[in-house]
């Protein structure tokens, strides 16, 4: 059986592919989107049971998108340059303020991810 999928939605593809190969190390399946779009069409291909969703994005804000994930059970956490202020559903929604360390996403991913003890 294949591990379960996790997105990543970030539109710099240096960030994005660093993120993927941290996490693809860690034994995770990695699908990456660069839009909004993309996000979108890669969900149809099935679920995700994690997103990494970079909030701003030449194709709009993905405010929605988590807010969606994180209320279908999805394990969500925002990847944003900027202090946003996270309101509404979006405040129970962990952020990373980037630059973070890699090791610290996938450490909360892997804290959500473990099987329960």
């Amino acid at each position: 059986m294949p591990p379960p999928r996790i997105l990543v939605l970030e539109d710099s593809i240096l960030v994005a592919m660093a993120l993927q190969a941290a996490l693809e190390d860690r034994g995770h399946a990695v699908v990456s989107a660069g839009s909004l779009a993309a996000a979108h069409a890669a969900l149809e291909d099935g679920p995700v049971v994690a997103a990494l969703l970079d909030l701003h994005l030449p194709d709009g804000d993905s405010s929605a998108l988590a807010v969606f994930l994180h209320q279908s059970g999805c394990h969500v956490a925002i990847l944003t340059g900027a202090a946003d202020d996270l309101s509404g559903e979006l405040a129970a929604v962990p952020r990373f303020v980037k630059p973070t360390a890699f090791e610290e996403i996938v450490a909360w991913l892997d804290q959500r991810l473990a099987p329960p003890a």
